[in-house]
């Protein structure tokens, strides 16, 4: 249980209107997207700084009671879930991109920063920014850090880590951390971002987060092949891989979920089909073609 001073010290950091703990807030942060059974917390804060989540670590530490941050609940691993007589700290209200570094295609970004804005942000300028969850609309980009998150592009160009070049934590002892930085060949010292993602909040919390962009490819095409077995697909995505052409996307649907994006989406999917998988090839005009070309073959 985590004793009446210490909530009212943290009431004190994070001021009384960014501390909730009525009951409907309560509930309403008890879960996230998985389907693990709901924990209420004691409270809910919203921190403003890295210096009031330092010292709201530091205080936890001391006393001994759980921090659980959050950014929009979205993750399906139970990484947000409140554990017993836990504080969750919210980190969804920093959304501010903080710089868009062109020369060295980097961005700095808050880890509230919606995926999708930033995915808009980088587009409009000529640029891209990969990773692509399902949830992009909503998840954060300091829950895609914590999560390692990947999506549909994740074969071709890699998951989170592979774009992130450095962070700013908060570790649960209140020590403000910085580490990476925008050098292409950063590998001064230890590599500690790389421990830090994929921690699930476990070993910190990122207040802000160093990203690599680069650029747009100059077209794409995208493909749909429908299969009488599961086994055709997969032999088909084998000899794709084999014919040393690497998609953007490839990404196989059985038949169950055929028939579930159909009911949704009235597409006109063929839904006795038993497989289907969804290519997109992307690069430079004439490459695109070659490849979708080898893949039709395929």
């Amino acid at each position: 249980m985590i004793a009446p001073p210490a909530l009212k010290k943290i009431k004190e950091i994070v001021g009384s209107e960014n501390f909730l703990d009525s009951p409907e807030s309560l509930i309403a942060y008890s879960y996230d997207a998985t389907a693990i059974k709901p924990q209420l917390p004691v409270a809910v804060v919203r921190p403003s700084t890295a210096e009031q989540i330092s010292r709201i670590l530091t205080l936890a530490n001391e006393e001994r009671f759980p921090v659980v941050p959050r950014g929009s609940g979205t993750g399906l691993s139970g990484g947000a879930l409140p554990v017993e007589d836990s504080i969750v700290l919210l980190t969804n209200h920093w959304n501010r991109i903080i710089e868009i570094d062109r020369e060295n295609m980097a961005v700095w970004v808050q880890p509230g920063v919606i995926t999708a804005h930033l995915h808009q942000a980088v587009e409009r300028i000529g640029f891209m920014y990969p990773p692509d969850p399902g949830s992009s609309s909503i998840c954060t980009l300091g829950g895609n850090v914590a999560e390692n998150s990947g999506g549909l592009r994740g074969l071709n160009y890699g998951v989170t880590k592979n774009y992130v070049l450095g962070l700013e934590v908060v570790l649960p002892t209140g020590e403000i951390l910085h580490t990476g930085g925008k050098s292409v060949k950063d590998v001064a010292g230890y590599n500690l971002k790389d421990v830090l993602i994929g921690s699930e909040g476990t070993l910190g919390v990122f207040t802000k987060i160093l990203l690599k962009i680069i650029p747009q490819p100059q077209t794409y095409k995208t493909l749909l092949a429908f299969y009488s077995s599961v086994e055709d697909a997969a032999r088909a995505v084998s000899a794709i891989i084999a014919a040393k052409i690497t998609p953007a996307m490839l990404e196989f649907l059985d038949q169950v979920t055929i028939r579930c994006v159909e009911d949704y989406t009235h597409l006109g999917l063929p839904t006795d089909a038993e497989a289907m998988l969804l290519i997109e090839v992307d690069g430079r005009r004439s490459v695109v073609d070659e490849d979708a070309a080898l893949i039709i073959e395929i």
